[in-house]
């Protein structure tokens, strides 16, 4: 008996040992709270092993213990792993899609663009043309668009900068019609 209480005295230093370490060696504190949480449980069940060693209940709490905590421990090793390959997915997608859409533009002779890509909600596509671009060209992207990267009228805008971003696409304008005949909405007279 007092073998075994030298032996549980020992574990409980070398837990506190332990558990010091990993605090100190975290690269980042805002994981802290949980490896308190983890080592404050691992304390209780270790505190309480000598109460189950008498009842004869301690392996099979132990295994138990290890078991959740494996299946556990997998689950969010997996749903983290998914979150990677998406975030992954996600910036391979917009970047396959925006040389795309270069492509598209220098074989139709636009050579000045901005491309955004943005895939929070569904996929949606801006392009904005720099210089002088003909109603051919918009149309020819327009149709490429549709024909080689599949993108339905509401998945896409093409902006042209030199007749104040007019919009071809399906997206809604933005802002109010002005009033009064007036070209601005600025209250002074014109």
């Amino acid at each position: 008996m007092r073998t075994e209480l030298y032996q549980w005295m020992k574990s409980l230093a070398f837990f506190h040992v332990l558990t010091t370490a990993l605090l100190h060696i975290l690269p980042d504190k805002r994981y802290e709270q949980y490896i308190r949480l983890f080592m404050g449980l691992l304390l209780v069940l270790l505190i309480c092993t000598p109460i189950f060693a008498v009842v004869g209940k301690s392996e099979e709490l132990l295994s138990g213990f290890s078991n959740n905590y494996g299946r556990e421990e997998q689950v969010r090793m997996e749903t983290e792993a998914e979150g990677i390959r998406e975030t992954f997915l996600k910036g391979a997608y917009e970047q396959e899609l925006k040389d795309q859409v270069q492509g598209i533009l220098r074989k139709e002779g636009v050579f000045s663009a901005k491309t955004e890509v943005d895939l929070e909600k569904e996929l949606q596509l801006t392009i904005t043309l720099y210089g002088t671009v003909t109603e051919k060209q918009r149309e020819a992207v327009k149709n490429e668009l549709e024909r080689i990267c599949g993108l339905r009228k509401g998945q896409y805008q093409i902006l042209a900068s030199e007749d104040g971003m007019e919009g071809v696409g399906s997206f809604p304008s933005s802002g109010n019609p002005s009033s009064g005949g007036r070209t601005s909405g600025n209250p002074k007279e014109q």
